[in-house]
């Protein structure tokens, strides 16, 4: 009887731990009126097609009006102006922009490792980049807006230069699939604008 019984228990312990390892996460689906506030400011979807999505971020110190267009996996493809014309890219810090730059390997799952080696645009210039990324953990996360399942998501950052002593950093950042977005960002970067969540909506 208690063979059966411990039999019965370290099958449904096998059963558990499977199904925890086999979560993952797909692309969001998203919606016009979709809208992220964080400690940075606010995010809102404003188009919808079968292509990707289109957001607006109004308090953006680099460019307030642009329009950043997005893939359906979330990677940014395009920086548009009011008027549809490429924005100006040397007014922003950082800019991965192409389909080179694919910050989610979506389905997201934990232990999943990928690696970005892109020019990307600094201050005007083409930099060459190499973003390694590993979603380490489902686990989860206090911000102001609550306490969020999210899988973390670390990146060690190198720029390709002719020196000794190439220069690193690391990022994290926490992507809530209740949310549809990133719930909270940090950075070992010198000067970078960490920020979390303060509220989102619809709530669906």
């Amino acid at each position: 009887m208690r063979t059966r019984l411990a039999l019965r228990v370290a099958s449904l312990v096998f059963v558990t731990a499977t199904f925890a390892n086999a979560q993952s996460a797909e692309p969001p689906t998203y919606a016009v009126g979709d809208n992220w506030t964080t400690t940075l400011g606010e995010v809102r979807v404003v188009k919808v097609d079968g292509n990707g999505v289109a957001i607006v971020r109004p308090q953006s110190p680099f460019c307030p009006t642009c329009t950043f267009v997005y893939d359906k996996e979330l990677t940014l493809l395009q920086v548009l102006e009011t008027d549809g014309k490429p924005a100006d890219t040397s007014k922003f810090g950082f800019l991965g922009l192409g389909p080179e730059w694919k910050f989610y390997q979506f389905p997201l799952e934990v232990k999943k490792k990928w690696r970005i080696e892109a020019h990307g645009q600094f201050r005007g210039s083409n930099v060459p980049y190499v973003v390694d990324s590993t979603v380490s953990a489902l686990e989860d996360v206090k911000t102001k807006a609550g306490t969020f399942k999210a899988y973390r998501i670390d990146r060690d950052w190198k720029i390709r230069v002719s020196t000794n002593v190439p220069p690193t950093w690391k990022t994290t950042d926490w992507f809530a699939p209740e949310v549809k977005w990133n719930v909270k960002f940090e950075s070992s970067a010198r000067n970078a604008r960490e920020w979390e969540l303060v509220s989102y909506g619809p709530k669906r």
